[in-house]
């Protein structure tokens, strides 16, 4: 029976949306014990979306993943324990490091599975001697260590809930030479020296050929080649027609062969090189030469895509404000219906839509709770104890909540629409006079436009630290408010630390690419309002005046 199987695995995302993608479609893999097992294809083939199933992270459309024979779905405590029998470190898994000590940080995981303080100790050293952790680090901040350090101690981090499997997503990305060779050799020498299973997802074919003993080429969702890595590096022309090639020494003996050399083509690693090379040598004498929703943008062609961006920043301040004079629902009706007529014209799917809408769901429903108890106004309908529940509380709970999802969809609709840069444009142009009291105006718009940029890729972030650290068995779902809030200081602190990180490094790269603001600087495209615009202005002006009838002839709800 093997360790670790899958059967049938499927897994799409955005089922259901125009952006539905099969990134798993009947996967059938098997890993037996011992085995590392090198997992390679080119990016959006699945490789990360597989092993983020193999230990529970993710939940399969269809299909199973077993583990010694069992469903590691078949409850949520199967789940859970599986998460510690099959340790998963995410690419760059310096990323999750939060913790105030070396010590601290790699004894989370271990923490999480319950072990008294001795047994912590005990499973922290012992992996720390495996990656190279030096003991007078243990007192440090991972913060203060090196590049090539942090990987170490994130690594450490997983190693130490010593996992029957141990799963690595491109542990060597982004290190130099010498601290790839490091990793590497760890890494081996972890297999050996504990009989583990060790699964390797890599882009460097010269990596999975040195330490693999199986590999699983995966292609579309799907493994198109499994085996021993000769069997696999043999089909060179099949990984070429997929992207893929053969490590850069079987390339090299590819083509000697190809220019008549009398060479072995099953040459993947350096001392086989050498071996081969001597060989020749001695034979003939000779020698040889070597050889990635809201700050998101959707482009599209609609109606109000190509509304000029400064006519839609005004009309979005203008909503917003709107939408806090409406006093009734006659007034909110109509400003439902403006927003709704701007949805329909901008060709968005409404699914996206409320995916903008998802993180205010709480906000939304605190609120509407608050209005419906502590508004005591208006004929009661139900009374618990201190709390009544009115008529006039349940119309400003439904006002207020229409007034919140209308906020935030406008807002959404803006971003949706218009891209970064017509935005940094737009809302330059706009605040231009404001040049003429030394203010910098493209300055301030370059920032609100890398701030808004920024929040696809953090909200990514914090999806990618929350699994990594659920990953060493931090409970996120569970809890009241306060555990929660507690459970979420190991996802905030790494996002911040990240956050500063990438701002520094691109303000760092614009200076290097001599930024100096908006001096001298030509603009692609011309803005200027067209008869579309106007039109807009002008329906936007009858909803202003409709509101203002509808508040002054009509009973105000709030």
């Amino acid at each position: 029976m093997a360790l670790l199987e899958t059967q049938n695995l499927t897994y799409v995302y955005g089922e259901g949306t125009p952006f539905r993608i099969a990134a798993l479609q009947g996967v059938n893999i098997s890993v037996e014990k011992g085995e590392l097992v090198g997992i390679i294809g080119h990016t959006g083939s699945g490789k990360s979306t597989l092993v983020q199933h193999l230990n529970g992270l993710l939940k399969p459309t269809s299909g199973k993943v077993l583990l010694n024979g069992e469903d590691i779905h078949a409850s949520k405590s199967a789940t859970r324990a599986a998460r510690f029998k099959v340790g998963l470190c995410f690419q760059y898994p310096e990323y999750q490091l939060f913790e105030s000590t070396v010590y601290r940080d790699i004894s989370f995981g271990p923490r999480n599975m319950g072990l008294s303080e001795a047994q912590i100790k005990e499973h922290v050293l012992h992996a720390a001697e495996f990656v190279g952790v030096k003991r007078e680090w243990m007192e440090k901040s991972p913060f203060d260590l090196s590049g090539g350090e942090k990987r170490r101690v994130a690594i450490a981090g997983v190693m130490a809930m010593e996992p029957e499997i141990l799963i690595l997503d491109e542990p060597a990305a982004g290190l130099d030479p010498r601290g790839r060779a490091r990793i590497t050799k760890m890494i081996e020498n972890y297999r050996l020296s504990t009989g583990k299973t060790v699964l390797i997802v890599s882009h460097s074919m010269d990596d999975i050929a040195e330490i693999a003993s199986k590999v699983i080429v995966m292609h579309n969702g799907t493994p198109v080649l499994t085996g021993a890595v000769q069997s696999v590096f043999e089909n060179a022309e099949k990984l070429a027609s997929i992207g893929l090639d053969v490590p850069q020494l079987t390339r090299i003996f590819l083509r000697l062969k190809a220019a008549g050399v009398d060479v072995r083509t099953d040459i993947y690693t350096l001392p086989e090189a050498k071996r081969e090379l001597l060989r020749l040598m001695r034979e003939r004498g000779c020698a040889m030469i070597k050889d990635i929703t809201i700050g998101q943008y959707f482009p599209g062609t609609s109606v109000v895509h190509k509304l000029d961006p400064r006519a839609k920043l005004v009309l979005t301040f203008v909503y917003i404000v709107l939408i806090f004079l409406c006093r009734n629902f006659a007034a909110l009706g109509i400003m439902a219906a403006y927003l709704i007529a701007a949805i329909l014209l901008s060709k968005i799917s409404l699914k996206m839509l409320l995916k903008s809408l998802k993180p205010i769901v709480i906000i939304v429903l605190i609120t509407s709770v608050l209005q419906i108890f502590y508004n005591t106004d208006g004929t009661v309908l139900l009374e618990l104890g201190k709390f009544k529940l009115t008529t006039d509380g349940i119309f400003t709970a439904v006002f207020t909540t229409v007034r919140i999802v209308a906020l935030v969809a406008a807002s959404s609709m803006l971003t949706y629409t218009t891209s970064p840069t017509l935005l940094t444009d737009a809302i330059e142009r706009l605040f231009s006079p404001l040049k003429k009291i030394k203010i910098n105006v493209h300055s301030i718009a370059m920032m609100m436009t890398i701030a808004l940029r920024f929040i696809p890729t953090l909200i990514d972030e914090v999806d990618k630290i929350m699994s990594a650290q659920k990953a060493r068995g931090a409970e996120l779902d569970t809890g009241n408010i306060i555990q929660r809030g507690k459970a979420l200081v190991p996802v905030f602190i790494p996002l911040f630390v990240n956050a500063f990180s990438r701002a520094y490094d691109l303000a760092f790269a614009m200076e290097c690419r001599c930024y100096r603001g908006g001096e001298g600087r030509t603009r692609l495209r011309v803005m200027h309002l067209a008869a579309r615009d106007y039109i807009t202005f002008a329906v936007t002006a009858v909803c202003i005046t409709g509101i203002f009838v509808s508040n002054h002839f009509l009973a105000a709800v709030i």
